[in-house]
């Protein structure tokens, strides 16, 4: 990998690769009510998204890439959608408490960087990337990271970002301007749109977490 690898904040590369970092965002998912909600709610959405992909012809998957893999969150739903599922992430700790708590069956894992996936063009059917593009520093790199999801997928990409058009992200707008608050790291649905065509994916589904108190939009792109 190249200096692609490291886009993010260095404090929170570092939190993320610890041991500490891995569990505690491990439990948040356990412990925290709205981390709850949204595990709930993104898994409903994948479930209806590969329902999509069924009625297109697309249910019989050999192969999905989860990039970003974290701790497994998904694995379960994702490794009963195919018969081989990559688990990637570019912490070496989340890879190894994913294999631990998942084991090899069906399943293979590798670190990777989401801007760069060792992987040839069309190799894996989906490709499945939640909770990254919001983390990348710059408008370039979250649309690298797009790309190189379209790059490897097949059939389908599914993947989150923080829409500029959000309620959340407009209401953050009124307070970079009154109270200097950083803003945040968002793609215009257009642009992703456009990433995508250019790909040569059309959008299928383009769903908000949540209306309120999120601005994550989950999108299922699928290749012409």
């Amino acid at each position: 990998m190249t200096d692609l690898h490291s886009p993010m904040q260095p404090g929170k590369l570092q939190n993320y690769n610890s041991a500490r970092g891995a569990e505690a965002y491990k439990a948040d998912y356990r412990n925290k009510l709205h981390r709850k909600w949204s595990d709930r709610r993104e898994r409903a959405l994948l479930a209806a998204y590969f329902a999509e992909l069924e009625r297109l012809g697309h249910g019989d998957l050999d192969s999905i890439l989860d990039l970003p893999c974290g701790h497994g969150r998904l694995a379960d739903l994702l490794g009963s959608r195919c018969r081989r599922l990559i688990e990637a992430d570019w912490s070496f700790t989340m890879v190894s408490l994913n294999q631990r708590d998942h084991g090899r069956d069906g399943r293979s894992y590798c670190r990777a960087s989401a801007l760069e996936i060792p992987l040839p063009d069309r190799s894996v059917d989906v490709v499945v990337s939640f909770r990254l593009s919001h983390h990348l520093e710059t408008q370039a790199l979250r649309e690298r990271h797009l790309q190189e999801l379209f790059r490897v997928a097949r059939k389908a990409v599914i993947v989150t970002w923080f829409s500029a058009t959000s309620l959340k992200n407009v209401l953050r707008q009124v307070r970079v301007v009154l109270a200097g608050k950083k803003p945040k790291n968002v793609l215009r649905n257009a642009r992703v749109r456009e990433v995508a065509a250019a790909a040569g994916f059309a959008p299928r589904r383009a769903t908000p977490l949540f209306r309120i108190g999120s601005g994550h939009v989950l999108g299922l792109f699928v290749r012409r």
